[in-house]
């Protein structure tokens, strides 16, 4: 008998585990992107069974980026200098410091293009040399084109951009959206506590609030979710988020808004001032989700206290808990100064060393002068206006607290290189740099 109900049980498990299969199948061809470059995931790997010793508990993730191939009135804003950091900055240092474990790098295309299609297709031909795995989205132009000129500041394409972030979740099917921009830079292989803390994704913000387009972000940010944003969240890469708080955030916009569609509501709140779609979905999550995230904001040198009565609704007051330190895996190329690419190689040595890896003769001259240098870089995300830093506030007179995150860092990173999850492999940078020559893109050095 008892044998009997174990066989039942069994039965039972492998029918389940099919449906999830097929629903998790149907679910990822429901979005409208291209199905020849997107592979369904066994279900075990989906839920993070094969990973579960090295990224325990994450859920998987797309490493999102919005941009497209070619410059055009209804594209957002793109050049030979935007792809150029696409391919030279971002994919290097990606192939190098983000791990297919944690999931695809997705990127959204314009349908109407077909420049961005034929870019699509070279790029997917290089991701087995490369080493990641690619995720094509095609999105169409917005049903109520009037969207394209709501923000008089801004620019048909990028427009089109700004409003392409509240719809993400439309696109991207997995549990978590990493949201990276194409100028951004990886500095340091990720590992599991840089995104989550317990079952939290972590959020990093800063006081920027003295900057005139921060306190403009700042008020259109009050007319769509009807709160002050707490801190600024255009101040570090990938932001976390969970999908579905992109879904909810636009509903809650269209109810406060007293609008039917999501393209009435960021017409009628752009029309008045710039506005910044990280900081209005990160707000919500802040003031609507806030349990499901692990805040980090950088008030600088003001009091807790003083902080809250400016910036925060009474009874949403940020807690000791939600400025405590926390360090950067990405800087902002575009408005980091580092015309030698120095910090590719810091970042380098300071991944590989003391690894199993074997460093050969040219690595160990790089590394040289790098030996005993702590790598104070993962505070900062910019070094020119605008300036984003903790140096100055976290890590002011190189805090001891700093020091040990940024050791502690290292040992993680240690273990995962040591597990084979990243293997800093040199040869995946060049193959980045031939897929961008077929774009008529010419990478400088690496290091």
């Amino acid at each position: 008998m008892r044998m009997w109900k174990w066989k039942r049980l069994a039965i039972v498990l492998a029918a389940v585990s099919t449906v999830v299969y097929i629903v998790e199948f149907r679910n990822s061809n429901s979005a409208t992107h291209a199905p020849d470059f997107n592979v369904v995931k066994p279900v075990a790997d989906f839920y993070g069974a094969k990973r579960a010793s090295d990224f325990y508990g994450v859920p998987e993730m797309t490493l999102t980026v919005r941009l497209t191939s070619t410059p055009g009135p209804n594209r957002p804003p793109s050049s030979p200098n935007i792809l150029n950091y696409f391919y030279c900055t971002l994919l290097r240092s990606a192939t190098l410091y983000w791990s297919s474990q944690l999931g695809n790098v997705g990127i959204i295309l314009d349908e109407d293009n077909p420049k961005d299609h034929e870019f699509a297709a070279g790029l997917v031909k290089h991701q087995t040399k490369i080493g990641i795995n690619f995720s094509i989205y095609y999105e169409p132009l917005p049903p109520n084109l009037q969207v394209l000129t709501a923000s008089r500041g801004d620019t048909k394409g990028y427009n089109r951009q700004l409003y392409s972030s509240f719809l993400m979740d439309n696109l991207i099917k997995t549990p978590v959206v990493a949201w990276i921009d194409a100028d951004a830079k990886f500095i340091t292989p990720v590992t599991r506590d840089n995104i989550m803390k317990g079952y939290k994704l972590r959020v990093k913000g800063k006081d920027t609030f003295v900057n005139d387009w921060v306190r403009r972000w700042d008020k259109t940010t009050k007319r769509m979710v009807g709160k002050p944003m707490p801190s600024d969240f255009m101040t570090y890469f990938p932001v976390y988020i969970w999908r579905d708080t992109i879904t909810n955030c636009r509903n809650h916009i269209i109810k406060y808004m007293n609008v039917s569609t999501i393209e009435e509501a960021y017409m009628k709140a752009v029309a008045q001032d710039y506005s910044s779609p990280v900081n209005i979905i990160m707000t919500y999550a802040y003031y609507f989700e806030k349990d499901r995230y692990d805040w980090h904001i950088d008030i600088g040198s003001l009091d807790l206290q003083i902080y809250n009565k400016v910036h925060l609704t009474t009874g949403y007051e940020l807690q000791p808990t939600d400025i405590t330190r926390d360090l950067h895996v990405a800087l902002h190329d575009k408005y980091y100064l580092d015309t030698t690419n120095k910090i590719n190689r810091h970042a380098y040595c300071t991944a590989i060393n003391e690894t199993v890896i074997n460093m050969d003769a040219a690595i160990r001259r790089m590394c040289q002068p790098f030996k005993g240098i702590v790598m104070w870089s993962l505070f900062e995300f910019t070094t020119h206006k605008p300036l984003i830093e903790h140096l100055t506030t976290w890590c002011r007179n190189q805090n001891i607290e700093c020091v040990s995150l940024i050791n502690e860092h290292f040992k993680n990173t240690a273990k995962l290189i040591n597990n084979g999850v990243y293997d800093l492999d040199l040869n995946k940078v060049k193959s980045v740099e031939i897929a961008a020559k077929e774009m008529n893109i010419q990478c400088k050095a690496f290091h």
